[in-house]
């Protein structure tokens, strides 16, 4: 009988905006789970947020299903602020959005690091467009898909790219931090 390999970290990715998502990588970078960013009051556009409990319940399960997990969780977020075109009231949602994230993180007590952007980019897009948000997002996805097949489907749709940022911005935070460890 085969014995399971033994997870010694998990590493919980998330593109923190009300389109995001969070995904679960281990230490060798394989896809655990994935989550489109939960929301309540999904009915009344205006009325959206995340909801903290949602992603707790989602972490307590993919803590649960690592359950030979020996080391670490880190939480890897993505260091984002609003866009200097959004009203005061897009602005508002989403730092509200980005730090419901950042509190459900917190509250776990594990690790939290952030990402930038550009460094996740920059490590995984090259050959890929990157001409504007758009062309990043849908190369993100296509690059995404080509890393871990099974976000491939659910990375056909334009609504669930926010999963391909976060796997990134987890695979990053890994990868940063498994080379300063060596180094």
């Amino acid at each position: 009988m085969d014995t399971p390999a033994m997870d010694r970290e998990l590493w919980i990715g998330c593109d923190p905006g009300l389109t995001g998502g969070l995904v679960a990588l281990n230490e060798r970078g394989k896809l655990l789970g994935s989550m489109l960013m939960p929301l309540v009051g999904a009915g009344v556009k205006s009325r959206r947020r995340v909801d903290a409990g949602a992603i707790h319940d989602w972490y307590e399960d993919m803590k649960g299903d690592c359950w030979n997990l020996s080391e670490q969780i880190t939480w890897a977020i993505e260091r984002v602020s609003s866009m200097p075109t959004d009203g005061a009231l897009q602005a508002f949602r989403f730092g509200a959005a980005t730090h419901t994230v950042i509190a459900a993180a917190e509250w776990s007590g594990d690790r939290l690091v952030q990402v930038s952007p550009k460094d996740w980019q920059k490590a995984f897009l090259r050959g890929y467009p990157k001409n504007g948000r758009d062309q990043i997002k849908a190369s993100a996805a296509l690059a995404a898909g080509d890393r871990w097949p099974e976000l491939k489907k659910d990375l056909k749709v334009k609504a669930r790219w926010g999963l391909a940022d976060a796997a990134f911005v987890a695979d990053s935070a890994r990868i940063i931090e498994q080379t300063r460890r060596v180094g």
